[in-house]
């Protein structure tokens, strides 16, 4: 078995398949100049035929967090949260880290060296790609269960949005990483 087809299984168990395959379909904007033939973009998401599904890409364990900045360890601040766009490329690497638009769940306001913590550890993350699963058919697409088993994979450039939050607690600094 696979990788992906393990990790796709767990994955599938965990969210139940329709989720799963409903996550597939819009989870991902492609930062591909053009799309494989065939394969549609709406804006800067990936539009899915039919026959297609979607494997996010998936990082590698060695992937550190960052670190809470020391200089702002005594200031004992309310938990501050920054939002990055990681571009990730075919073959799984980084390409480009920058700041996410404010939004509901991305606020403005956290200090310069949560952000420049945040960017110098997404910099060097991994991945495996993430990969668009092209199928003969519907059918076969349904049988693979988030996986490509059965179809072709095809590598696909991504942004993703991540979220870091960095808190203290009991004076220990914590940082934690939400995305993908």
């Amino acid at each position: 078995m696979t990788r992906w087809t393990t990790l796709g299984s767990i994955a599938a168990l965990a969210c139940g398949y329709a989720g799963w395959s409903d996550a597939q379909t819009v989870a991902a904007a492609t930062s591909a100049p053009t799309p494989a033939t065939g394969t549609a973009t709406q804006g800067d998401r990936l539009v899915l035929a039919d026959n297609e599904s979607f494997l996010l890409p998936l990082d590698d364990m060695k992937n550190v967090h960052p670190s809470y900045p020391q200089d702002l360890l005594g200031r004992n601040l309310p938990p501050r949260t920054v939002c990055l766009k990681v571009g990730i490329d075919e073959k799984g690497t980084v390409t480009v880290v920058y700041k996410a638009p404010v939004t509901e769940f991305c606020p403005a306001g956290a200090e310069p060296e949560f952000l420049a913590a945040s960017e110098q550890a997404a910099r060097t993350w991994k991945f495996d790609p993430a990969l668009r699963c092209v199928f003969r058919n519907v059918a076969d697409k349904e049988r693979a269960v988030a996986s490509c088993d059965g179809g072709k994979s095809v590598p696909q450039a991504v942004t993703l949005v991540y979220r870091f939050r960095f808190e203290q607690a009991d004076g220990k600094p914590k940082v934690h990483v939400i995305g993908g």
